[in-house]
């Protein structure tokens, strides 16, 4: 199986000679068959079927002539496949792979380092979390780590790389003084992270002025929230952040409809940052606007994905009741 997660690292004359042999097609016709593989891969994955996933990906990396971006993508894509499918040793093996092809990965360090974990290898992971920081291009893995790491049961470990990146100076990057104020908002500390995430505006990082309005809020200050997320939304005018401002103010306006619209345009793009806080409010505007229906449909699949909202679960059951008594009146 090692030999397998290697076969892409074979030599370009090599592939060569076995295409000539083959009655290879044109290089053409390979980045299609690539890129054709890829998607069906990423199909199969979006479907749960990890192992079809798996073969695609295989087939994709066979029609490659040399390393590329796009082959260091499909390999991400098959680790994770792996990952989800259990496969953990030959999960391991393909970051291997990816780490002989560039020893400086710090994303291959540590989504290894996460796969260690899942296997319980934790001194392993701890290696290549150093590592992972070692090479990383700024101070984001610090914070990923102590997820990875909390979320494992070891949260005292995590907290050392939270101590670290508070101990480590930010340097120019505007990124790292957001990525010190979030962990000064984690750690309560809403003065040092107002500074902090301040700076980071300051010096043009547009995301910290979420998490800036999210330490205004903390504090009482809703007027410099709301400042801080339409300074956002000015910039990123098509963001789940933005559609979900639009949809909360036409449930505010009694537009039940258009806040429909709002959320569900925000949860249908490909990145959605506030995907709890949509889908919330989404159930809130179906029920707003009387369709009781859905709104208890959309409760069902939003409790059993966020199941410490507690207030949610009770809303689960009044819309259940209510359900049934517009049964009863119509019946």
């Amino acid at each position: 199986m090692a030999d397998r997660n290697r076969y892409f690292l074979v030599t370009t004359a090599a592939l060569f000679a076995a295409c000539v042999l083959a009655g290879c097609t044109s290089k053409q016709d390979m980045l299609e068959k690539e890129e054709a593989y890829r998607k069906i891969g990423i199909d199969a994955m979006e479907s749960e079927n990890y192992m079809a996933a798996i073969e695609a990906f295989d087939n994709a990396l066979s029609q490659a002539d040399k390393i590329g971006a796009n082959e260091v993508d499909i390999c991400y894509y098959k680790a994770a496949a792996q990952f989800a499918a259990g496969d953990l040793t030959n999960s391991v093996g393909t970051y291997d792979t990816l780490l002989e092809y560039d020893n400086a990965n710090s994303d291959a360090y540590f989504l290894r380092g996460c796969v260690y974990l899942n296997m319980s290898e934790s001194g392993k992971a701890q290696e290549d979390f150093a590592k992972a920081v070692k090479f990383a291009s700024d101070d984001d893995i610090y914070l990923d780590i102590y997820n990875s790491l909390s979320g494992a049961g070891y949260e005292e470990e995590g907290r050392e790389y939270l101590e670290k990146a508070l101990e480590k100076k930010p340097g120019k990057k505007a990124r790292n003084y957001t990525v010190k104020g979030k962990i000064y908002f984690l750690e309560g500390e809403l003065g040092e992270a107002q500074k902090c995430l301040q700076t980071a505006v300051e010096k043009g990082d547009v995301d910290a002025n979420l998490y800036l309005a999210q330490t205004y809020e903390a504090l009482g200050q809703t007027d410099s929230a709301n400042n801080c997320i339409n300074a956002y939304i000015e910039v990123y005018p098509k963001s789940s952040v933005a559609y979900n401002q639009l949809g909360k103010k036409a449930l505010l306006d009694g537009d039940y409809k258009a806040a429909v619209s709002y959320f569900n345009e925000g949860l249908s793009l490909e990145e959605v940052t506030n995907e709890q806080e949509l889908r919330s409010n989404l159930i809130a505007a179906y029920e707003y606007g009387g369709d009781f229906e859905t709104a208890r449909e959309y409760m069902q699949a939003y409790v059993q994905d966020y199941p410490e909202d507690k207030a949610a679960a009770r809303e689960y059951f009044f819309l259940g009741k209510n359900r049934n008594e517009e049964k009863q009146i119509k019946g």
